[in-house]
């Protein structure tokens, strides 16, 4: 890259910052992607926490409502379809300094069997997180 490209996008950069219009480089700017595989559905997704929320979501082969704070969540996913697969949330949970975790449910199967669950961010210690994606899949 030439001198004189890299002094023009380091001044763009420069003059975004000042106007406010770049993306934080903290997890709030990761948006949430869908993991590979198909059947991946995506729930409900937060940028930040200025209250509760809640979810409540059906698909073809399952449905799963819930809800989510910056220290847990908890809900249950059903398996609605006599197709072979089961139901299956999956929460992603992003904090600050690069903290990332993710949760999964147990399996929601045969059709009609239901799965609760309760979740927080963090393994062995818990954190507070700063954003989140809930996802159902068929696995």
């Amino acid at each position: 890259m030439s001198i004189v490209r890299k002094a023009l996008l380091g001044a763009t950069a420069s003059a975004a910052l000042l106007a406010g219009l770049a993306a934080p480089a903290a997890a709030e700017s990761r948006a949430p992607e869908a993991p590979s595989g198909e059947g991946w559905v995506l729930v409900t997704k937060s940028g930040d926490f200025t209250a509760q929320g809640s979810w409540s979501r059906s698909t073809s082969y399952g449905s799963s409502a819930g809800t989510i704070s910056t220290t847990a969540a908890s809900g249950w996913v059903k398996d609605t379809a006599a197709d072979g697969y089961c139901a299956q949330v999956v929460i992603e949970w992003w904090g600050t300094n690069g903290k990332y975790d993710a949760d999964y449910s147990g399996q929601a199967c045969p059709q009609g069997d239901v799965d609760n669950f309760s979740k927080a961010p963090g393994d062995s210690s818990h954190w507070t997180a700063t954003s989140y994606a809930v996802w159902m899949r068929r696995v």
